[in-house]
């Protein structure tokens, strides 16, 4: 297998400390960096062995990147940025990143989410070579996992990250040096989710099916994480958000909007599927 001077990983969340305990494990390099781009990554445990790098924005980090005269592997694990033109032309780097969907379908940010949204069967994970693109370089290595019509974006995120660690160490063990690509990754297909867009701009549509309230309500719960925003509801002339949902099969067959002022809590009766939002706020 071949062997680099250097290992880099770069980005963000606990995901970043797993994928560089993975690769100094590997033995690939004598020295495994990490370069964080955002203060929620930093893990409680880290070998002693990672050295880490807290890189100040964008241009701090491509500049360390540009300027890199070692021959490196470089992982980007859930990183923020847009990889510079000259970062990828700095010949001295082997750049792959973890994307966290089926490519080339769902390019992107939060692409978890807009699978749930758009109805998708399943989701997965792509890890791809790097280039001038977004998301639109050479696939090397996907897995996948199904989406039920109990999955949330953050039950989904966790399975991805889970599956994307897997395929990190089958890539180990295919060896950088024998990646093959193994699927086109055409950008015509499919869409690029930008941070800014926000599943029907973060508003639950009352006249919208039941699958459809259901899957809105899912690809917007991170849980505790405020990825999305909070999404919310107009009735009655006046928007609320709500602090919990619930979704259920009924014997009411019919379609209909009903507040419970004493409960604080809006029923949303779909052909048989009651979907609760409790505890209303206006906003």
């Amino acid at each position: 297998m071949k062997r680099f001077d250097k290992v880099i990983v770069i980005g963000g969340t606990g995901l970043l400390y797993q994928a560089a305990e993975i690769m100094l494990k590997a033995d690939i390099s004598e020295e495994v960096w990490v370069y964080e781009c955002n203060s929620n990554g930093i893990a409680k445990k880290v070998s002693e062995n990672i050295k880490i790098r807290i890189t100040e924005g964008k241009k701090a980090l491509m500049e360390a990147l540009e300027s890199e005269g070692k021959d490196s592997l470089v992982l980007s694990v859930m990183n923020p940025y847009i990889i510079t033109e000259a970062v990828i032309n700095n010949t001295n780097l082997f750049i792959l990143n973890l994307h966290h969907a089926i490519l080339p379908y769902h390019r992107g940010r939060n692409c978890e989410a807009w699978a749930i949204y758009e109805g998708d069967a399943e989701a997965g994970i792509t890890w791809h070579r790097v280039n001038a693109g977004v998301d639109t370089g050479e696939i090397y290595l996907q897995k996948s996992v199904e989406i039920t019509d109990k999955t949330t974006s953050l039950r989904l995120l966790t399975q991805l990250n889970k599956i994307s660690m897997d395929a990190l160490n089958e890539l180990i063990d295919i060896g950088f040096d024998n990646l093959t690509v193994t699927a086109v990754n055409d950008s015509s297909v499919g869409k690029c989710h930008m941070l800014r867009d926000i599943p029907n701009g973060g508003e639950l549509d009352l006249n919208a099916s039941a699958d459809e309230i259901s899957r809105f309500l899912r690809a917007m719960d991170y849980g505790i994480l405020s990825v999305l925003g909070q999404p919310f509801v107009v009735f009655n002339g006046e928007k609320y958000t709500w602090k919990s949902y619930s979704i259920k099969p009924t014997d009411d067959e019919r379609d209909s909007v009903e507040y419970n002022s004493e409960e604080n809590v809006l029923y949303i009766t779909k052909s048989g599927i009651l979907i609760i939002l409790k505890q209303l706020k206006g906003i």
